[in-house]
Formats: C-alpha cells, structure tokens, sequence
C-alpha cells in the first residue's frame, strides 16, 4: 500500500519537474537572440593617412587653377593664347587660320570677362569695305572698341566711298567713332594701270617687256614710271607738307637733279632716269641702248625784269612809230594782180625799240636766290599730278581734319607687274627696294600731306 502511494507522489514531482522545465525552455524561446558576430576587422593605427575612397570629395567643378595665378600672370596666358600674327579679316572667309585658342573664353564667367578684351586689343582686324567696319561696330562685343590696330584695303572703284568715309565727323557712321582707341592704321590701295601713255620704257637687259602681252607691257610701264617718281623724291629729300608745298626734309641734303633722258621706242619718246648700282657708278653695260637716248636741253632763263616806268616815260616822247612802207605800184596791171603783189610782198622788220637799248646800258640787280625746294617745283608739280591719279592725294587730304595726333597711319599703293619685271626693277633700285616672303618689291616711306607712303609692286605670273 505504501509502494502505490508513493509511486503517484512520484509520479506527480516528475511531472512537475517536467512541466517546470517546459515552463523554463519556453521562457528562454521568448528572450531576443543576440545578432550574428560579423568578421573581425583590423584597427587602423593611430597616426595612418585615412584613405582617398573614404572621405567624401569636395571639389567644385567650377574651380580652375589658372584663376590662382595673379592677373599679371593671367593676362600673359591670355594673350598667349589668343593673340595671332597675321590680320582676321571680316567678313571674308579667305582668312588665313589663326592658331589662337577661342575655347578659352567658354572656360568660366570671370575668365571670359578678363580674356575678352585681350583678344581685341593684340590683334589687327581687317576690313574691305567701310560699311564692314561700321556694322562690326555694333554686332561684336562691346569689347570691339578697345581695337588698337586697323588695316584698309581699298580698291580703286570704291575709292570716293572710303574717302567719305575717312573724312566724315558724323558720330554713326566714322572712323573715330567705329573705332576709338585705335593707334595704328595701314591702308592698302590697289590700283589699276596708271602712267604716261605711249612710253615704252626699257629696264637693263634686253627688250624682254617686247615678248609680253600689251596690258603686260602697261602695268610694267606704269609700276617703272611710279617707282622712278617715288624713289627720286626721297632721294631728294623732300615732301610735301599738309599744304601742298614743297619742303626739305631735316637732316637729309638736297642733291642736284639727275639728267633726265629721252628713250625713243615704238610708241614715241619717254623719260628714263639714270640707272646706277649699289655703289653708285653708272651702269654702262648697255651703252648700245644709251646711243639712241638724247639729252633734253636745259630750260631756258628767266625773262628780264620789267622796265622801272620813270625810264619808260623818259623815253615816251623821244619814241615814234616810222611810216609803213609804200606798196609797189605797177600801173600796167590789173587791180587784181596789183592785190596779189601787195598781199605777198614783205613787210620790213621794225626798228628796235630805243627802250630797249637804254635798257641794255642800265645795271640791274641779279634776280633773287631761288627758295629751297624751287627748283624741283615742276617735277614735284607732275609728281601730284600721278599720285592724284593714284588716289593718294585725296586719301591723304581726306584725313587731315579727323587722324588724332598720336595715329600712326601709313598708306601703301599696290600696283601690278609681271614677275620678271618686278626682279629687273628690284636688281636696278636694289638700294631703295625691300622685298618681301611673296617676292613683291616695296619702297620706303615718305611723307605726303602729313602721311606716310609707300609704293609696293605686286608680281604675276604672264600665262
């Protein structure tokens, strides 16, 4: 009896047991569970550089290193890179490619308005037609008014548009106006066939000019005649100032004119000035064609000074007019025959004038010295004439009352001549002659009308 009770009591402390162990496992079930252990990872030391990947960057794409650099510094970049050596020509498109870095201005805000003048201001802009440079004027960036150097280039058909255009004072449409700081200006004129007519003027070697085409043979005529005219009036020294006198340049003498001599050829006579070399002797290789040329005389004197009027009235009463001869008479002809004889029969010479011979035993004083520079007032008078026909002198006088003082302008004639033509003239004046990477032939320059000139020769090849 004893064994059954107890086996119940047992029965009941193990099913307590039991069922506080389930009461125990279902507790611990419900608790969180703690997270996964992840891989262990090294401890960075204390003085290591933290690596680029983990700060994040900060950089503005904006920045640009060159705006570090002082502006002294940066306008030497700018003009490096924009400034080119040869004109832009506007609006031609036969330019030539200017290697200057435009993308520069598209960099950033600031660097666009600092480069931007700078790529006006070291530049030369070229322009073809007056309309072109008033029209840049207002479609270009403000900036345009800050152009310095200017080039023309004028052909001979709108030569009146661009002297109106040059002496103009109108605040829409001149020179000044268009451009405002410039201080350099060239202006290149091209002109056709300009020179005596009818000369035909052989250079030394030979009638090489005969085997060329007749427009040919004009333009070597007239590019020979305008260098000879040029090239004689600087070796004079002399210009012509703003009033159209004739002056001596300072520090340069005067020499005497040299014989001018007479070329017969097909077409008539024509003026040749004396050749000589670089050593200045005459050149006498061609004495064959120096037989056919003749010395133009001198001029003749200057008449005698009127006669004072005290000696012309003392003389008035003594001086009488002697009776005209008596016709011949020929009673035994006819009135028509006796006119006819009459008609051809000679009238004496009148008897010299006693003025004239009280004139010639009075002293009179010797004329005065001639001014400097009078003695080549006719060369200089026949020189306007050709550079009137060239067009200088109204380009010059066009720009008398607007240039500033401090622009410097220059003006350069072009004319046209066959190749070969060009090499004779720049062998004969190899002295007063530049030539150039093209092989065109350029004069010096010399002052006209407060102006300096030039004359270039442009060579062709003759098909």
């Amino acid at each position: 009896m004893a064994s059954r009770t107890s086996t119940p009591r047992s029965r009941s402390h193990s099913r307590s047991s039991t069922g506080s162990s389930g009461s125990s496992d279902t507790t611990m079930l419900d608790a969180d569970a703690p997270p996964p252990l992840g891989p262990a990872q090294p401890r960075p030391a204390a003085h290591s550089t933290p690596s680029a990947t983990s700060e994040p960057s900060t950089k503005d794409p904006a920045f640009s290193l060159i705006l570090c650099l002082p502006r002294e510094l940066r306008d030497k970049v700018y003009t490096f890179a924009l400034a080119s050596p040869f004109p832009f020509w506007w609006p031609a498109a036969t330019s030539p490619k200017h290697d200057v870095a435009l993308g520069l201005l598209r960099v950033a805000r600031q660097i666009h308005k600092e480069a931007t003048p700078i790529l006006y201001l070291a530049n030369k802009f070229l322009f073809t037609h007056p309309s072109d440079c008033n029209i840049f004027r207002v479609i270009s960036s403000p900036c345009s008014s800050r152009i310095t150097s200017a080039c023309f280039r004028i052909r001979e058909k709108d030569l009146r548009l661009w002297t109106t255009y040059l002496g103009s004072k109108q605040q829409e449409r001149s020179l000044m106006a268009d451009l405002p700081n410039l201080k350099s200006l060239w202006i290149f004129l091209r002109v056709g066939n300009v020179g005596p007519p009818g000369v035909i003027v052989q250079l030394p070697g030979g009638n090489a000019m005969a085997n060329l085409p007749p427009a040919a043979q004009a333009h070597a005529q007239a590019a020979q005649h305008a260098v000879q005219q040029h090239i004689y009036s600087i070796n004079q020294g002399i210009h012509i100032n703003p009033h159209g006198r004739v002056e001596p340049i300072p520090g340069l003498g005067q020499a005497a004119a040299p014989p001018v001599h007479m070329m017969t050829g097909a077409n008539g006579p024509g003026p040749l000035a004396p050749h000589a070399d670089a050593g200045g002797d005459i050149d006498d290789e061609n004495d064959d064609d120096d037989r056919n040329m003749v010395v133009i005389p001198p001029p003749p004197p200057a008449a005698a000074p009127a006669m004072p009027f005290q000696t012309f009235a003392a003389n008035l009463v003594a001086h009488h007019h002697p009776n005209p001869p008596q016709p011949f008479q020929t009673p035994h002809l006819g009135p028509g025959v006796q006119g006819a004889i009459n008609a051809i029969q000679p009238i004496p010479p009148a008897p010299p004038h006693n003025a004239n011979a009280l004139q010639s035993q009075i002293p009179l004083p010797p004329p005065p010295p001639p001014a400097p520079g009078q003695g080549q007032a006719t060369h200089h008078t026949n020189f306007l004439r050709w550079e009137r026909e060239l067009g200088l002198e109204s380009l010059c006088l066009s720009l008398q009352e607007t240039r500033p003082k401090d622009v410097d302008i220059k003006i350069v004639c072009i004319m046209r001549c066959p190749r070969s033509e060009v090499e004779r003239l720049v062998q004969r004046f190899a002295a007063d002659l530049s030539v150039d990477r093209n092989g065109d032939a350029r004069t010096r320059f010399r002052r006209l009308l407060g102006t300096e000139v030039s004359l270039e020769i442009a060579g062709y090849d003759v098909g």
